[in-house]
């Protein structure tokens, strides 16, 4: 299942639990309807709509392949960076043989693991990126 089909299912969830049809939660987010549906339905989110939606439904904690993150709004702002919007992940856990990448681009970040294996002996532990 892919990382965006993943996503996809959680918003349709947590909109279904909050009693949200997709027209309300377009109406909060200020992202048409339809656009959601592509997204419930695995489209690809980019990184400033999840993060309207996330703060339309109030639920920032996501998770993908097992791995979870808290996506919100940084109260850094980066100097070269200073007119568009920051995002914050959080990643709970400690992995061995772990590789995290993110590269950011205009209204899009992806995050990619490389040798995943969970650590049996460590505490959860949050990193932020």
């Amino acid at each position: 299942m892919t990382a965006a089909l993943q996503l996809g299912g959680q918003v349709r969830a947590v909109r279904l639990e909050a009693g949200l049809s997709l027209r309300r939660l377009g109406e909060m987010a200020g992202i048409h309807w339809n656009t959601i549906k592509g997204y419930e339905k695995g489209n690809k989110i980019p990184a400033d709509k999840f993060l309207r939606i996330a703060d339309a439904l109030n639920h920032h904690t996501f998770e993908v392949d097992g791995f979870k993150f808290t996506v919100g709004r940084s109260d850094k702002v980066v100097s070269i960076l200073a007119a568009s919007e920051q995002l914050r992940l959080e990643f709970f856990k400690e992995y061995d043989y772990s590789k995290a990448s993110v590269r950011i681009g205009p209204g899009k970040i992806t995050v990619s693991f490389d040798g995943i294996r969970p650590s049996a002996q460590s505490e959860p532990e949050s990193v932020a990126t």
